[in-house]
This record gives structure tokens, sequence and C-alpha cells, in this order.
């Protein structure tokens, strides 16, 4: 439980998880029923590019800062920056939404956000960022147990949004019998699922494996900005999805060569697969 996601917060992998995280949002909410989110591993909520993390690993200059001040972005990009624009009222770009900030802002007054946190410090952060609602829960305990235990939701549909800090070397397998196990008790919500890109015949085996017990609609998108072997540390990331929304796959179309292109420090490229 060492990792801290402040290190790394706007980064090019924030880019394109919260993103596809908005249009997710955006998409439950074209429906007046009720939704639940639940985010396995939420974070500290909102985090300051002059905080001494931002500092020491500056990861945000080459991902939202790239995009800022893009005139005309396309429309998935478009619309993540303008909901980070709204924690930036000034223009400048110093705080930076995680995906409950983001999640709680878009949340209408029937749906309901679960966001658990194992780490002290960034659940206590939370609480005191998050709104004081009673749709909106902070659980200081373990993600993948709380898979078990707030799975299905009482709204009868939602967003569950897996993003595991990797800090084990079989977090990939863990997610993936997390997901299984999920499946049985909420197969027909919606699943946002964050993994770095590493080893691509990793991530092929686990969809694969995920392949053998799921029968729903898949969509994967692939990101990445360098190659390992210049920059020795994260140059990319995939997100795999459940029962992904209509439209998804067309928006991205559009915003994965412009990120890569916008985002790139030398050998950048994208993939989707829909299946």
């Amino acid at each position: 439980m060492n990792y801290r996601h402040a290190f790394h917060a706007g980064n090019h992998a924030d880019v394109l998880k919260h993103a596809v995280l908005l249009y997710c949002l955006d998409a439950l909410k074209r429906k007046e029923t009720p939704f639940a989110v639940l985010d396995t591993h939420a974070g500290r909520g909102l985090y300051d590019f002059a905080g001494s993390e931002a500092e020491r690993s500056p990861e945000w200059r080459d991902g939202i800062a790239r995009l800022w001040d893009w005139p005309e972005p396309p429309s998935l990009v478009a619309r993540y920056l303008e909901a980070v624009r709204s924690f930036n009222a000034d223009g400048a770009l110093r705080t930076y939404p995680g995906s409950p900030a983001l999640v709680t802002t878009n949340l209408r007054d029937q749906d309901a956000f679960m966001a658990c946190e194992l780490h002290p410090e960034d659940a206590a952060a939370l609480r005191r960022t998050l709104p004081r609602k009673a749709n909106v829960q902070v659980h200081e305990r373990d993600g993948w147990e709380a898979l078990g235990a707030l799975l299905p939701p009482t709204q009868k549909r939602g967003l569950v949004l897996i993003d595991p800090p990797y800090e084990a070397t079989d977090e990939l397998e863990i997610s993936v019998e997390a997901l299984r196990a999920s499946m049985k008790r909420f197969a027909h919500g919606m699943y946002l699922w964050w993994r770095p890109l590493k080893s691509g015949a990793a991530l092929d085996a686990a969809d694969a494996e995920i392949s053998s017990f799921n029968d729903r609609d898949t969509l994967r998108a692939d990101l990445w900005v360098a190659t390992p072997q210049r920059e020795g540390k994260l140059v990319g990331s995939s997100v795999f999805l459940i029962n992904p929304p209509f439209g998804l796959k067309e928006v991205l179309k559009e915003a994965l060569p412009f990120l890569a292109d916008a985002l790139t420090k030398g050998q950048s490229g994208w993939k989707l697969r829909l299946n």
C-alpha cells in the first residue's frame, strides 16, 4: 500500500482513463432511472500541482498540460478538459480532479457513489474533498473485498471503475478474478478497468481469460506515448470495458490518434478493439 497517485495525477494515463470515465457517466445519465458508481481504488479525490508530490514527479506536464490550451480538440477530449477546467475557475491549471471528484460533480440526486480507499491518509483526504451527501459514501476498505460486499447496487444499474495500483505482480490476475466474481452478481453493469501497458501479451492473456466467462460486449483502447526502452517507466495504458456505452468506439476512433500525437514523447501509437 505504498502507491500514491499524487505523483502521477494528470499524466497520459489519467487523460485516457478520465476521458472515458466521463463519457460513461454521460451515457448513464441519458436515462432518468438512477444509477450507482463503485470506485474500487479511489485515491484522495483532488490533487494540487503545486504540492510536493507533483513537483517531485511532474508527469502532468506531459499529460493534461499539453492539452490545456488546445483550440479544437476532439469531442471526447473537449468534454474531459471542460470537466477539469471546472476545478480551475481562473483558467490556470493548478488542481486536478481524480475519479471521485469527477464522479460526484456529475452525479444526480437520484444516483449514488461508493468510493473505496484503503490508505488511511488518502481516505481521510477523500472524506474532506467529497460532498457530505447521503448518496456519496467513502469506504476505508479493500476495494477487492468491496466488490463482493457492494454489488449489485440497489439502483440496479451503474458503473464499476477498477483502477488498482499494480504494486503486486499478480494484480492483473487478481483483477480478472474480481471481474469474474462481479459479473456473477452484476452482469448487466458497465465495467471500466484501467491497466498499465507494459506487456501486450499479458493484457491479451487477461482479455482472453475474461472472454472465457463473459459473453457481453467488450471494448479495449490502448494508448502509448513512448517506448519502454527509452523511458524505463510507464509509457502507455489500456482501458478495458465490459458493456461499453453506445458511441464510445466512434469517439475513441477520433480521440486516440489525436492523443497519441499530442502527448507523444517519441514513438507513440494507439489500438482500439471491440468484441
